[in-house]
């Protein structure tokens, strides 16, 4: 069995066409190219080359041979991807989730019950969650509500709650809670990467001048050097303590989510740790 190391000379000496070239792109010697020329010659047990005194080039079978050896490869390559592949995805567990909040506790919790796993993650919209999970791009999703269908296995994750966080000076800043309507209409400091409320928000107040803001650093500075009000979650409200600013809660239901980790049915044997820590 020649080694593979020699096909891919094999392969560079067809490309460049001299021998002088290809031991110069291989950086070897061309003494050290000859010799495996002449084993894998020999392994072919057919002239592969035509030799003269000063030069060496390939007959019809060695150019026969040069295309085969080329598909072969190529085809080894693919193999060794594929079988890595598959490697790789029976220990990474890929997830997506409709927010950044349930995201973040979900990959907590499958480090927990699954330490010598990889996670990928990612944010999607709901339609493109599923689509994702119907077709196995996800193993596992996050939606704000529970599923309806009896395709699919699901247990709760997390709760989460929106707030205003508004400047003390605010109008509303007494307010015990704010209905989303109330808002309407006001300037709001936006981040962008929210995931399922970004869209929602903007539904619920059609009349507001939403300004987006991409980058979470410069966000967090907007909010410490500006009056503009904010949305705040439960998580903002108790890491991110703000003497400027007081949570209004929010009355309206749609701002008050249970999150559901979700998989297919045929796939629940995989998460019954996960599904019991809850």
């Amino acid at each position: 069995m020649v080694d593979f190391y020699i096909l891919e000379q094999f392969i560079t000496f067809y490309h460049t066409g001299t021998l002088c070239d290809a031991a110069k792109k291989l950086h070897i010697s061309q003494s050290t190219l000859t010799r495996s020329m002449q084993k894998l010659e020999s392994e072919f047990a057919v002239p592969l080359f035509k030799r003269t005194k000063n030069s060496i080039s390939f007959t019809e079978t060695g150019q026969l041979a040069a295309e085969k050896v080329i598909l072969f490869l190529k085809q080894y390559k693919t193999m060794l991807y594929q079988v890595r592949d598959f490697d790789r995805k029976n220990h990474t567990i890929s997830i997506g989730s409709c927010a950044p909040f349930p995201l973040t506790e979900l990959i907590r919790q499958i480090s927990i019950s699954y330490p010598d796993a990889s996670i990928s993650s990612e944010l999607k919209t709901i339609s493109a969650l599923y689509n994702g999970l119907n077709d196995d791009t996800y193993q596992l999703i996050v939606l704000p509500y529970c599923p309806n269908d009896d395709h699919y296995s699901f247990h709760i994750l997390c709760k989460e709650n929106l707030f205003f966080l508004l400047p003390k000076k605010h109008r509303y800043a007494k307010r015990k809670s704010l209905k989303i309507s109330e808002m309407d209409g006001e300037n709001i400091l936006l981040f962008q990467h929210i995931g399922f409320w970004y869209d929602l928000v903007k539904e619920k107040m059609p009349n507001s001048k939403f300004l987006m803001q991409p980058d979470f650093y410069v966000f967090q500075e907007l909010i410490a050097n500006s009056n503009i009000p904010i949305f705040a979650t439960d998580a903002y409200k108790s890491d991110k303590p703000d003497s400027d600013r007081v949570c209004i809660p929010i009355a309206d239901p749609d701002f008050h989510v249970d999150y559901y980790m979700i998989c297919k049915k045929e796939n629940t044997d995989c998460f019954c740790t996960l599904f019991q820590n809850y």
